[in-house]
């Protein structure tokens, strides 16, 4: 799985590609987890743990367990269409919406790290993943 990550990695952008890996939360905005949102950001919260699954076919998954202000659970499950291109992943939302701009997504470390880049609208803006060894 590593080896067809960093070969596709490493292909031109004429070149799409697809993989089957999954990768798990190591911190957010360079903070180990949990890491909790400053005072009086929109969408305050925790995060608690997060992964993103991508499959052969283009399709991506990010999820994201959180606690809220007052102690309860939350899971974000976010669907995506995705094509690598090098070392970035392009994403697009699974389906129409009318939502918050996507990440961008970048390969790391030949494919051991994966991280997600969020915009100024959101609470968090930097994600980054490592690797799940394949059963």
């Amino acid at each position: 799985m590593l080896l067809a990550l960093a070969l596709l990695a490493c292909t031109s952008p004429s070149e799409p590609g697809a993989i089957s890996a999954r990768f798990e939360l190591t911190d957010v905005d360079g903070l180990p987890l949990p890491v909790t949102s400053a005072p009086g950001v929109n969408t305050p919260g925790t995060v608690i743990s997060g992964s993103v699954a991508l499959d052969e076919l283009g399709g991506a998954i990010t999820a994201e367990d959180r606690v809220d202000p007052t102690g309860n659970p939350i899971n974000i499950r976010t669907g995506y269409r995705y094509v690598i291109r090098g070392s970035k992943i392009d994403l697009q939302y699974a389906f129409p919406c009318d939502c918050k701009p996507v990440p961008t997504a970048t390969i790391l470390n030949n494919g051991l790290n994966l991280q997600l880049t969020y915009g100024p609208e959101y609470t968090f803006h930097v994600y980054n993943y490592r690797v799940l060894a394949q059963d």
